[in-house]
């Protein structure tokens, strides 16, 4: 007689997380609310004069 495979249940986390990142469903909705809701600019190639650099590296900080 052939053996019977056992159907073994697995457990689908119900989460709408992911749980080896976030421990809970709060941490979830504060990263998703602030980081995932940003525009994120990608880096661009400036080319500035000698006497722009100053200016710019102001700008930068000023932005954070």
């Amino acid at each position: 007689m052939a053996s019977r495979k056992r159907k073994t249940t697995t457990l689908v986390s119900q989460a709408g997380y992911d749980i080896s990142r976030f421990v809970s469903q709060e941490a979830w909705d504060r990263y998703s609310d602030n980081e995932l809701a940003r525009n994120i600019l990608p880096e661009r190639n400036v080319k500035l004069y000698i006497n722009e650099f100053d200016d710019f590296k102001k700008e930068l900080i000023r932005r954070n």
